[in-house]
């Protein structure tokens, strides 16, 4: 196809660049969901949905699998339950527990958001 506007993403080349990224970012979340961890997975997890929201934001990528688009509303319960289930036990500071549980819900109602476009 090659080029069809003007921008940074506007061509082949630069999505392709851009899918990459996706697919790198995707790897935090699909190690979430095969191994849902609070102190070990949920962490880079939250920070790829996180930079995930900017890159669909800016493109018109989105993450893939199973030949669509992702369906983010498994990922959003797995990560809130992870999170709601084990917080307690990592002793936070408080007012920590429900200020990190609206980022995360912020960020993944926007990732949720962004895949059914």
């Amino acid at each position: 196809m090659g080029t069809w506007a003007a921008g940074p993403f506007g061509n082949d080349a630069a999505l392709d660049f851009v899918g990459g990224v996706i697919d790198h970012l995707m790897k935090a979340v699909d190690e979430f969901m095969a191994s849902p961890e609070i102190d070990e997975t949920l962490d880079p997890a939250f920070a790829a949905i996180a930079l995930l929201n900017g890159i669909m934001a800016q493109t018109p990528s989105r993450p893939w699998a199973n030949g669509g688009v992702v369906d983010g509303e498994p990922i959003r319960a797995a990560m809130l339950a992870c999170f709601d289930d084990n917080i307690a036990s990592m002793e936070p500071a408080a007012g920590f527990e429900q200020d990190q549980r609206a980022a995360l819900v912020a960020a993944l109602d926007t990732f949720v958001g962004h895949l059914r476009g």
